[in-house]
């Protein structure tokens, strides 16, 4: 389980997220995780929309761009800060918070969307972040889910670094540590993530009041294995993308 240590990465880490992403730098939200959260989410135009885990914000600014209206809360202050001076200097209006998915500082059925993305394996309490999140989703609404594939995912699985999960391993909470290398940028802490089986994220969606439309995979296209950089840095699964629908 993160612990109030861990916790601080976030901000000793802050400089080089910002850096990473608005500088399109990674490669796997640039060219292919984002296309993904994105139609998944569909036309926004109008709906309430939480960005949870919002880090420095693009994906709320992406989303406020296309017309709805958003709030994005992030245990960092440092990069809920960096989101607040962005949106300001781009006239965008966006809600942010520092604020935890364990504890949503919004009334029962807020939002017509909640997107996680990229955040459930750095989530302290993903039970309680879930039944949070189901509590502030309207009948009917959507929660869209991206994630390092809680499956296949070991340390270091994007740089051809891994292994085989033994069975014992993958059906227990696992802990990785390790320092991200974007672009030949390393950050300067680890990050400190977690992960469970598959049966407990679908388990956990459920007993949230979510039925599971979609699961899907996000992959390199034919097109894009053709470059070695895909070849060398994509060799087995490393995302899971979840839709569910609020009953």
């Amino acid at each position: 389980m993160t612990t109030p240590g861990d916790q601080d990465t976030y901000a000793q880490n802050a400089e080089f997220w910002v850096k990473i992403i608005r500088q399109g730098l990674d490669r796997y939200r640039a060219e292919l995780t984002d296309a993904a959260v994105l139609d998944a989410i569909g036309s926004c135009d109008g709906l309430a929309v939480l960005d949870g885990g919002c880090g420095e914000g693009y994906l709320s600014r992406y989303l406020a761009m296309r017309g709805a209206t958003v709030s994005g809360i992030d245990t960092s202050g440092a990069l809920i800060a960096a989101a607040e001076q962005e949106c300001e200097r781009l006239s965008l209006a966006v809600e942010y918070q520092v604020a935890s998915l364990e504890a949503i500082p919004y009334p029962a059925k807020h939002f017509d969307v909640v997107v996680c993305n990229h955040v459930m394996s750095d989530v302290a309490d993903p039970e309680a972040a879930l039944k949070e999140i189901g509590r502030v989703t309207n009948s009917g609404g959507k929660l869209v889910l991206l994630m390092l594939h809680p499956c296949f995912y070991t340390a270091h699985a994007e740089r051809g670094d891994h292994g085989d999960l033994p069975v014992d391993v993958y059906f227990s909470t696992r802990r990785i540590d390790q320092k991200f290398n974007v672009a030949g940028i390393e950050s300067p802490t680890e990050v400190h993530m977690n992960f469970r089986p598959l049966e407990y994220y679908m388990s956990l969606l459920t007993d949230s009041g979510y039925v599971v439309t979609q699961l899907r995979e996000p992959h390199p296209t034919r097109e894009q294995l053709q470059h070695e950089w895909w070849r060398k840095n994509f060799v087995k699964p490393l995302f899971m993308l979840v839709v569910g629908e609020r009953c």
